[in-house]
């Protein structure tokens, strides 16, 4: 805030000095079906937001005036709507027109960051189609238990993952001096490993050097960087679920694998399974798990463990995205998985169902056979 309001002060200044000032926005707008109120702007940054400035309707229309270093992504929010519109502001003039009823419709004219960014979502809107017919789907087959289904719905949505990819780099390529750009990477972080951001970095115009969203990014590459296979792991310490405080360093001396989990997470739940294997053929040999959990909420946390027989040791914050342990080790999606050597070496990454079975069997051997329970007669 502090921030915007000097930035403000320094166009006043140059106003009052007598040129006409062209590093500043104006936006005009007018809200269709709402006579009086407020409007705000607002922004978000990992899921926190900030009020940036507000305004009066009167008989439908607003104005707002400001500056910004340079363009981002805001929001135009009417609270007694429940509505936040996403645009780009940047400094010109902006008209406005919104539907709260129908967002769709609403209009943005004048920011040339938006008409980029509408062309994005233009493209991606095939895309969107595609996934949710797959959800729909997916739905109708876990009601009924088809697994079969379920799992075909899953390798569907990955195949359409990778479109989306190809897709933001693309655009990326096209547009390599617009904010848009690294803008999208940020809001597809899950999608990219390190080389790759590595090199969708270096294609970028130097201009955008002082984005925010350009500085995001290199904050996330430096993240990996310390957690990539061949690093040492990143110690951390954190509470189990009963309240016992368990650092990662304690585990030296086994294998172990840190596996980035939550309750609510379908497909953490659909993996759980494989840990388990994995868990009870090898533990005996010298592997263990901790489980980090995304959860927010304790008791389903651990009703999670009991219910998927996860008898290793777990650890969480219960803050959900924010766990202090994922933003040490980059995760932006989960399931996910580091596996550790026995001096805490990172020798592996992302190991799902057989690739974390044959990755065991060939630093362990093959495992121990697993006592299966009697049946009570």
């Amino acid at each position: 805030m502090k921030k915007v309001f000097l930035l403000l002060a320094v166009a006043v200044i140059l106003v009052s000095c007598g040129g006409k000032n062209k590093n500043q926005f104006t936006i005009n707008g007018s809200v269709q079906g709402v006579d009086s109120g407020m409007v705000y702007l607002q922004k978000t940054d990992a899921g926190v937001w900030t009020k940036i400035d507000s305004a009066s309707i009167t008989e439908g229309k607003f104005t707002f005036k400001g500056m910004v270093a340079t363009p981002e992504m805001w929001y135009l929010t009417i609270e007694e709507k429940q509505l936040n519109f996403p645009f780009f502001i940047e400094n010109s003039k902006i008209e406005l027109t919104v539907y709260p009823d129908s967002i769709e419709k609403s209009v943005v004219t004048g920011s040339e960051s938006n008409a980029i960014y509408k062309n994005y979502t233009g493209q991606k809107e095939v895309l969107d189609q595609k996934m949710n017919d797959l959800y729909t789907e997916y739905k109708k087959a876990r009601e009924v238990n088809d697994t079969a289904l379920m799992n075909k719905m899953d390798a569907a949505s990955t195949a359409v993952d990778e479109e989306l990819k190809k897709l933001i780099v693309n655009f990326t390529k096209t547009n390599p001096a617009s904010v848009v750009s690294p803008y999208l990477i940020t809001r597809n972080f899950w999608q990219f490993e390190l080389p790759e951001l590595e090199e969708i970095i270096a294609s970028f115009d130097t201009s955008l050097n002082a984005s925010g969203y350009y500085q995001t990014i290199m904050k996330r590459i430096d993240v990996l960087k310390k957690v990539a296979v061949g690093q040492p792991a990143v110690d951390f310490t954190m509470n189990d679920s009963l309240g016992n405080p368990v650092s990662l360093s304690s585990f030296k001396g086994k294998f172990l694998l840190v596996d980035f989990w939550a309750s609510w997470c379908g497909p953490c739940r659909g993996e759980n399974p494989n840990v388990v294997k994995a868990y009870q053929g090898y533990n005996a040999k010298g592997f263990d798990v901790l489980g980090v959990s995304f959860d927010k909420e304790r008791a389903k946390w651990i009703q999670a463990t009991k219910d998927d027989n996860l008898t290793w040791s777990h650890v969480s914050d219960l803050e959900g995205w924010g766990n202090a342990a994922g933003k040490l080790y980059g995760i932006s999606s989960i399931p996910s998985n580091v596996l550790l050597d026995k001096d805490q070496i990172i020798i592996a990454k992302n190991l799902r169902g057989e690739a974390l079975q044959n990755k065991l069997a060939e630093l362990l051997g093959p495992p121990a056979k697993v006592k299966t329970p009697k049946k009570p007669k």
